[in-house]
């Protein structure tokens, strides 16, 4: 009877308290900037869908769009809108082409040199060893979840970037602007290495 009662009450236990709390870890700002740094090292490519909200200053309502990305090392980025917000983004290393609908008028913009994503792959090829002058960086685990918060040197239109990482995969990105914009980036059913091709990576 003893037994019994003891595995009831464990049993009790258990389904008042189906999940236990998992407390926080600190990381130290080099730690969490490895950790991002980290969640590129092999990466050829990737896919997923996205859900971007956005949060404009100047609008009480918030706007939510839906759609998929996909990289390709080491200089092709593409995102694609569905409607209502339809639209298509292409960079491809410093050159930006974006179409806004389906038979929107093509728009091309040359983009500074060192700000395409073949220059920042080179920054993240060696390990973290230094936080850059003026910016602040908060890091914690919790589980299987990494958290990191960079804040860059003031004077940028960019005031704060969070990164979500779970199991060495950017699950979401926060980006808060100097004119009180805020944009959450929400990434589900990613998919690694698949073998994207530059045919995958064109604006029609």
């Amino acid at each position: 009877m003893k037994k019994f009662l003891y595995a009831v009450s464990i049993a009790v236990f258990m389904l008042c308290y189906p999940v236990l709390p998992v407390f926080a870890r600190p990381l130290t700002p080099l730690e969490g900037l490895e950790a991002l740094r980290r969640s590129f090292v092999g990466l050829q490519d990737f896919t997923a869908q996205l859900t971007e909200e956005k949060q404009l200053s100047i609008l009480q309502k918030k706007l939510c769009m839906h759609g998929i990305v996909r990289f390709k090392r080491p200089d092709r980025f593409m995102m694609v809108l569905a409607p209502p917000y339809s639209g298509t983004v292409l960079l491809k290393d410093n050159i930006l082409e974006q179409r806004l609908g389906a038979r929107g008028e093509r728009q091309r913009v040359v983009l500074p040199q060192g700000a395409g994503l073949s220059h920042w792959f080179a920054l993240v090829a060696a390990p973290v060893t230094h936080i850059p002058a003026g910016m602040e960086v908060r890091a914690e685990q919790r589980g299987p979840l990494t958290s990191i918060v960079i804040r860059p040197a003031p004077g940028g239109e960019l005031t704060s970037l969070t990164v979500l990482l779970g199991d060495g995969i950017v699950r979401s990105l926060v980006l808060e602007e100097r004119t009180g914009d805020r944009t959450v980036m929400t990434f589900r059913n990613t998919r690694k290495n698949i073998g994207l091709t530059d045919a995958d990576f064109r604006l029609e």
